[in-house]
């Protein structure tokens, strides 16, 4: 069967309603609910320096509790959620993963020992599993055509500079309670900093909880439904399997770069609050805070030229994301190769600044790329195999910077450690995402061409 590319435009010049406040409302909340996450997943990494001291833990231990615990088995859950997500009300899913790491990282407070952290940390990551899935397969079912990308930009920048928020929220609240803890009433009076700072950045659970209950995603599982009739209209089998078959090199060469990105943004993520204290004597919450007022406007800068590049765009069109984010990852390995040679902290900011901007501007276009290869009524479990290629390299990554580290040795280590993981992985990410361009042509083409018959009975109606 011959399926070649729909015209662009008619799609172009369709007349669009206005996406309703609700749809806009919703994504203000799930943004909402990103921000609480990444404070809940970073916060192992702010008080890694005193719950290393506390419990005596090594390197590789701290490195299996943030890798393993917040990486592998979110990987693990990751697709069974997506898979629940595409049946059933997507609301009820996100609470219950809500209530799970909320109730996890409370529980990290109470720990005495390397399994009871990791037991707590593995529910943190169960938890959080479903959240990437759920949201990036939702916006296209809220904001029809062009709006797509708008929303699909919003959401990512917002979330971005939320990772920076919610680092220096992290930062800050272990900070205070550091100086104040002590004047807390009770038992919270008496803890270590960092068991009452983990019991703080957990109270907003059910907060987050009762606001996801009130969005309306209704019309994501109709999509999902319509799209899977019209694969079947076309195609022997419009399974998750047969279609991974029929485009195993562009899936294949999109999940591997997205793979190596992981590798180089967790070197970055989960060891530079550790290791800049080691070879700068500054304090952990310092380094939290000043990184997110780092990476808070590199973000800005990297969606921006981003945002540019797309708009200014004279080539080929049709690849024009996997080659703006391949130029980006190449220009993101610079900067980790030199920190191991910072001796200021600004010199460490300014690399770090310049790893994002280039990394975002790369990553803002990612979730495009895996929409517009995705049908409808597999898209939720597109981002799960997403999230499990991302994830697998967020766990390996820090556990292998750990095992250099202990190996190197000195107050370089672990950041040489960094650098030797982060900088390969970085250009593999470039060469990988360049690969798949012809392969993305036919993908979205087959995706485009079907896509327009699910949607044809409901132009019809309207």
């Amino acid at each position: 069967m011959s399926i070649t590319t729909p015209p662009d435009v008619p799609e172009v010049a369709a007349i669009e309603a206005p996406a309703p406040f609700s749809a806009w409302f919703a994504v203000a909340i799930l943004v909402g609910v990103t921000i609480f996450a990444f404070v809940d997943r970073q916060i192992l990494a702010v008080v890694a320096s005193p719950l290393k001291q506390s419990l005596g833990l090594t390197d590789l231990q701290l490195g299996a509790m943030q890798g393993l615990g917040l990486a592998l088995f979110a990987a693990i859950a990751s697709y069974p959620i997506a898979w629940l997500a595409d049946r059933f009300d997507r609301r009820l899913i996100l609470c219950i993963g809500i209530a799970v790491w909320s109730v996890a990282t409370a529980a990290c407070a109470f720990q005495t020992t390397f399994e009871g952290l990791l037991l707590a940390t593995i529910g943190i990551a169960v938890g959080e599993a479903g959240l990437g899935p759920i949201i990036w397969a939702v916006i296209p079912d809220l904001f029809p055509g062009r709006q797509r990308a708008t929303a699909n930009l919003v959401y990512f920048l917002a979330a971005i500079l939320g990772t920076a928020l919610g680092l220096s929220i992290s930062g800050a609240t272990f900070g205070w309670l550091a100086t104040h803890g002590a004047t807390l009433p009770g038992l919270l009076g008496e803890m270590e900093p960092w068991r009452t700072t983990m019991l703080f950045v957990a109270l907003p659970g059910p907060l987050f909880i009762a606001l996801v209950a009130l969005l309306k995603l209704k019309g994501s599982r109709a999509a999902a439904v319509a799209s899977a009739e019209a694969f079947a209209t076309r195609l022997a089998d419009s399974g998750f399997i047969a279609y991974a078959r029929r485009h195993f090199r562009t899936l294949a060469c999109v999940f591997a770069a997205v793979a190596a990105y992981n590798i180089g943004i967790a070197s970055t993520l989960v060891w530079l609050p550790t290791a800049l204290p080691r070879i700068l004597e500054i304090d952990p919450a310092t380094v939290s805070l000043q990184l997110g007022m780092a990476i808070g406007p590199a973000s800005l800068v990297g969606v921006g030229v981003s945002a540019l590049c797309v708009r200014l765009w004279k080539g080929d069109r049709s690849v024009m994301a996997p080659r703006i984010a391949a130029i980006a990852f190449l220009i993101a390995a610079a900067p980790t190769t030199l920190l191991p040679f910072v001796t200021a902290t600004w010199q460490a900011l300014a690399l770090i600044a310049v790893q994002f901007a280039a990394s975002l501007a790369a990553a803002s276009v990612l979730p495009s790329i895996i929409q517009d290869i995705s049908p409808p009524h597999l898209r939720a479990r597109n981002f799960g195999v997403m999230t499990i290629v991302a994830l697998v390299p967020q766990g390996l990554s820090p556990l292998i910077i750990g095992a250099l580290s202990e190996m190197f040795g000195g107050a370089h280590g672990l950041i040489s450690a960094i650098a030797i993981v982060g900088a390969p992985a970085w250009l593999l990410a470039a060469v990988l995402i360049w690969l798949c361009q012809n392969g993305f042509r036919r993908t979205v083409a087959e995706v485009q061409s079907i896509h327009s018959i699910s949607t044809e009975p409901q132009n019809a109606a309207s």
